[in-house]
């Protein structure tokens, strides 16, 4: 028993024996088919057409294209096309707009032919149309927003630069070729690093192979301090903050540069103003302290003098006891000793200088007030009460400056506290998390009704102060990144308080 063999394929077209095959096809396809005689009007108007356009075949057979579909400013572009099918056998791409039965617009996008007689003469203009408009109108949308987005980036007053994973300039706005004083040309194509002085340009590459080999952003997406280089070699200061743009087969990287000397420039200058004001403040605090500083060294000086004498008696005796003689020299040198540390405090309290930071000790600089400021508490009988906290991390500040603050803060205690039944100054200190606090409490007489003035410059309630201690002591601690704030005790009294930053040495 063979098996059976399958029938051979007829070799016959049936779009060709079927015409009604073909116009089934050409009636129910998806594509806009339409059909011009050699006038351009109408022979066949596919369903797609219809639903498309909103008119019924009926009302389109016949018809020249132009006067039914088009738009008035399309028509003579229209023609063109159609008179170049009519004059050459070559089929031809063409976008146009259609207007619908109801006004709205359609872009299609047409891939059209002519069918020809034996003569040569043509019969048919036939096209074959997509439906682009949702295309059409997200490609006028991509092109509206690079359109906008190129004019922010042109007009920006920032540095923008755009560069590949190797680090090469793809575009530059003109800010940054103002900012670094390279053109377009002189830019793109060429490595980024060019645009940094040392150590940053040595350290670029890395950067970025880290993060593309960890995935560990360490300046992407992160905004830096650093320094630029111009073309003439000169370098600035510039903020740089990092971007990453990730595309289907590659990556960009982003980067928008500002120019941050004018700011410098105003910060040091303020610096510059902060130390003056600080410094007029000292001297007229020393001016006020002069009764017990002339004290405070006559202690020292007076004990110097007594025990040279008692040395210059005791050597009118015929045997002079050597350990007497060595004491008394001893104590000479340690009056000595404490004089001079008493006239180096001062000349440091006194001396300009700009915030000079360092990690410091607010214990210390707490009791180092306190000492220097010894003889008014002792003649005012004030009690000092101090809850210094223990093993506090140290703070990040000027010295000089958080002592100022100290010595103005303790200094108008003691004043307000002049006319007190009890007169006590309380000194704390608080570790918060990553900030140290000092609180510094009085029995004083309080604010009364100057809180609204209390840290105005040259605003003062006393009869010879000057008003700059506490309007210089919260511009100290403000360029400190820290408040100096202030508040009346339910039981009288007033207490400032003021936090700084920790650093990471332990006292």
């Amino acid at each position: 028993m063979t098996a059976k063999q399958p029938q051979p394929v007829q070799q016959i077209d049936p779009l060709a024996a079927e015409p009604g095959i073909a116009a089934a096809i050409l009636a129910h396809t998806g594509m806009l088919l339409v059909a011009l005689d050699a006038e351009g009007r109408v022979v066949h108007f596919n369903n797609a057409c219809e639903h498309a356009t909103g008119y019924n075949r009926r009302e389109v057979i016949g018809e020249y294209l132009w006067d039914r579909l088009l738009l008035p400013g399309q028509v003579d572009e229209v023609k063109a096309v159609f008179r170049e099918l009519v004059q050459k056998p070559v089929p031809n791409e063409h976008e146009n707009y259609w207007v619908t039965k109801s006004g709205a617009r359609i872009c299609v996008h047409w891939f059209n032919t002519s069918v020809r007689e034996g003569d040569g003469h043509v019969r048919w203009v036939i096209g074959a149309g997509l439906d682009i408009t949702g295309k059409k109108h997200a490609q006028l949308e991509i092109e509206e927003h690079a359109a906008r987005l190129n004019a922010i980036v042109e007009t920006a007053v920032e540095g923008i630069i755009t560069i590949d994973t190797n680090g090469v300039i793809e575009s530059i706005n003109p800010a940054a070729e103002r900012l670094f004083g390279y053109g377009a040309q002189e830019a793109i194509g060429r490595n980024v690093k060019m645009l940094m002085p040392s150590p940053y340009r040595e350290e670029h590459d890395q950067y970025i192979q880290h993060y593309l080999r960890t995935g560990e952003a360490t300046v992407i997406g992160t905004g830096r301090e650093m320094m630029g280089l111009r073309k003439d070699g000169t370098t600035f200061p510039m903020e740089l903050a990092i971007s990453e743009v990730l595309f289907p087969n590659r990556r960009l990287f982003t980067g928008i540069i500002r120019d941050t000397s004018e700011r410098r420039s105003a910060e040091k200058r303020e610096r510059e103003r902060l130390a003056e004001h600080a410094h007029a403040a000292r001297l007229a605090a020393l001016g006020e302290m002069a009764s017990g500083i002339a004290h405070e060294l006559n202690q020292p000086l007076t004990a110097i003098v007594s025990f040279a004498d008692a040395c210059q008696n005791l050597f009118k005796k015929e045997k002079v006891p050597e350990d007497v003689i060595g004491d008394a020299l001893s104590q000479i040198s340690d009056q000595g000793i404490r004089a001079g540390n008493i006239i180096r405090r001062l000349r440091q309290f006194v001396k300009t200088g700009t915030l000079d930071q360092e990690i410091v000790n607010l214990n210390a600089v707490i009791k180092d007030v306190l000492a220097m400021v010894s003889h008014e508490i002792h003649m005012n009988e004030v009690k000092v009460t101090l809850r210094l906290g223990k093993r506090l991390p140290g703070v990040w500040a000027d010295k000089l400056q958080i002592e100022q603050v100290v010595l103005n803060i303790v200094w108008n205690a003691i004043e307000a506290m002049e006319t007190s039944d009890l007169r006590q100054l309380d000194i704390e200190t608080i570790q918060h998390d990553d900030k140290i606090e000092v609180k510094i409490s009085d029995t004083g007489c309080g604010f009364a009704d100057n809180m609204a003035h209390l840290f105005t410059a040259f605003y003062t309630t006393k009869e010879k102060g000057t008003g700059l201690g506490l309007s210089i002591s919260y511009r100290i601690i403000e360029a400190h990144n820290g408040e100096l704030s202030a508040l009346s005790n339910a039981a009288g009294g007033a207490t400032f308080s003021f936090s700084l930053a920790i650093m990471e040495a332990i006292y």
